[in-house]
């Protein structure tokens, strides 16, 4: 009785706080429709004085909230790193950028410790266990529900950023052989987006959307950190530093790409080396857990029979 108040309790908390999310966006989706209501009930008023103040100020809130964006600049809007913090942040580094992909999450985030927790209910009555182990498979399902959506998502961030630092540096070689062969920035950056779709769609993705941020109308350098924000690659990070200072300070870009290709590669060999060098201690643990208990078994194992078989006849006496 008291796990079914507890259940009851936990349920209606979830409910309550889906509830106040909805209520929430519907909020935010009817302003727009409330600044027109209240303009058109200004309608008659006269044009000058405070009331034509307000009527002004009305018009220019209406005008903000219902014009439409240019094409594309919905796109540029979702994917802009620079003012997306948290989740949203995330789920832009590890490329889930569709129009619900937030909602969504949150959606996962508060329905699966529920259905956990009703699977593991279900469970625990099926299986007749006592209600103390009922409850700690409760907690346990609550803590793994909310739990699971943030490790996977905290996973495929660390597989996309991975796949951007490994393709890089070829990346920087395809963009200085096409800077010095005269194209600019721009058409540099539509060049990677097509040649690296099959090498690497991680990469192609972000220089595609820094190439549509500018022909929408986004500054350069607000593009390039707007894409070292969205991957969170160090390696991006310091391309953007060393790209916003060549133009600043008017430097040659093709030799400041070389020079910085070439320290990325070196970077790119340095990390495989400390890779190489973890293998031999992370080997140790499987050796000695593992591979020498079985070697030890076939090793010794008849040995040790030959002797208890010589030794208890004697030991019985």
């Amino acid at each position: 009785m008291v796990l079914l108040i507890a259940l009851s309790i936990f349920l209606a908390t979830i409910l309550a706080a889906v509830a106040l999310y909805g209520w929430v966006e519907t909020r935010k989706e009817s302003l727009p429709r409330r600044f027109k209501n209240m303009v058109e009930e200004e309608s008659g008023a006269p044009a000058s004085g405070v009331f034509g103040t307000t009527r002004k100020r009305l018009d220019a809130l209406w005008e903000r909230f219902s014009a439409k964006p240019p094409a594309g600049t919905e796109f540029v809007e979702m994917l802009s790193g620079k003012e997306l913090k948290g989740a949203r942040l995330r789920l832009n580094q590890a490329g889930i950028r569709g129009a619900g992909a937030y909602s969504l999450y949150l959606a996962v985030r508060l329905v699966l410790p529920v259905v956990f927790v009703l699977l593991a209910f279900a469970y625990g009555k099926r299986t007749g266990l006592p209600d103390p182990s009922i409850l700690l498979l409760l907690m346990m399902a609550v803590i793994a529900g909310y739990i699971l959506p943030d490790f996977w998502l905290r996973r495929s961030i660390r597989k996309r950023q991975e796949e951007i630092t490994d393709s890089l540096p070829d990346g920087l070689d395809l963009l200085v052989v096409c800077v010095e062969a005269g194209l600019g920035l721009n058409a540099s950056f539509v060049k990677i987006t097509e040649e690296f779709v099959l090498a690497s769609p991680a990469l192609s993705e972000e220089f595609d959307i820094v190439n549509r941020e500018m022909v929408a109308g986004k500054p350069r350098q607000e593009a390039l950190r707007a894409l070292s924000e969205r991957t969170g690659v160090e390696d991006v990070k310091s391309l953007v530093a060393m790209l916003v200072q060549t133009e600043k300070l008017g430097t040659s870009l093709a030799q400041s790409l070389r020079v910085h290709s070439d320290s990325l590669r070196t970077r790119r060999r340095q990390r495989a080396e400390e890779a190489a060098a973890k293998t031999t201690i992370k080997l140790v643990f499987p050796l000695v857990f593992l591979m020498f208990p079985a070697l030890f078994i076939v090793i010794l194992g008849p040995g040790v029979i030959q002797i208890m078989k010589v030794l208890a006849p004697i030991v019985s006496k």
